[in-house]
């Protein structure tokens, strides 16, 4: 039986485009349920920022179905959709082949904000 579960680590870049802190393809070419987002900020943003993070069709559209307003500027500090999802976020969500999960500025600037994503799933 072929490996069912995966993680992937992405650095996370500091621009305030939809999907500009983080633009990715499924990297699977099939369907994967998200079973969870890890955000590792070792630097926060330098002015007033947060984040929203989501999966959807395109590469550079702002989705908030996993993480929503994320405050990436408070503390360096490790965030996640399971304690830190805000009003839309969801724990689990499915990732169809051909869709992107994007991590987009929501409100303020991204500028300066280093660290990782982690997204760990399954296949569908």
């Amino acid at each position: 039986m072929s490996e069912q579960v995966g993680a992937y680590k992405v650095a996370l870049a500091d621009l305030d485009a939809g999907g500009g802190v983080l633009s990715l393809l499924n990297p699977e070419g099939a369907d994967l349920i998200i079973t969870k987002i890890v955000l590792d900020v070792t630097t926060p943003s330098t002015g007033a920022c947060t984040v929203d993070a989501g999966v959807g069709a395109a590469a550079t559209t702002v989705y908030d179905n996993l993480i929503d307003g994320l405050d990436v500027n408070a503390a360096v500090g490790v965030f996640d959709n399971i304690d830190d999802q805000g009003t839309n976020g969801q724990s689990v969500l499915r990732w169809e082949s051909g869709k992107y999960l994007t991590i987009s500025t929501k409100t303020g600037a991204a500028a300066d904000l280093v660290g990782n994503a982690y997204i760990g799933y399954m296949r569908v």
